[in-house]
């Protein structure tokens, strides 16, 4: 098993996400700074987009240097794939519409993703439930707490 993914679908994805991080970068520039917490919204995001930059270039230089046989997809990897986007779609819509916390939605999420791709296997599970739950209202606590951003949510 040391086949590797067609790198025209790696590079097609990394240019995806060079385009989507280039607009967030775009779309912050003209926030204001904060006048009660140090950082202000805009840097987070910033930050954010500038890292998924440099991976998605990363990408694209490891794509274009790597010489091992290209690996075909099975069906099931494209179903698995649209489930995926499916759960991200709803988790975005949940966001947006703010039907619960971000700690809980971001738990959920995790949950309902991780454990769909571990076929909700029973011994890791637990695990599953349990790091989900640290992201979720971890990520919650340090975003609000420690970088003062607002987060969606009730």
């Amino acid at each position: 098993m040391n086949e590797r993914i067609d790198p025209r679908v790696e590079i097609g994805v990394a240019l995806m996400l060079i385009l989507i991080a280039s607009l967030a970068l775009f779309g912050t520039k003209d926030i204001p700074p904060g006048r009660f917490e140090p950082l202000g919204s805009a840097p987070v995001p910033q930050a954010v987009a500038g890292m998924v930059l440099l991976l998605a270039l990363w990408i694209i230089v490891r794509a274009c240097i790597d010489r091992r046989p290209i690996a075909t997809p099975s069906a099931d990897r494209y179903l698995d794939a649209a489930i995926v986007v499916a759960f991200t779609l709803l988790f975005v819509a949940a966001m947006h519409y703010r039907l619960t916390t971000f700690a809980i939605l971001t738990t959920l999420y995790l949950v309902a993703t991780i454990g769909f791709l571990t076929r909700f296997d029973r011994k890791r599970l637990i695990w599953v439930i349990g790091i989900a739950a640290a992201v979720g209202f971890g990520f919650q606590y340090l975003f609000t707490r420690v970088f003062v951003v607002d987060l969606p949510g009730l």
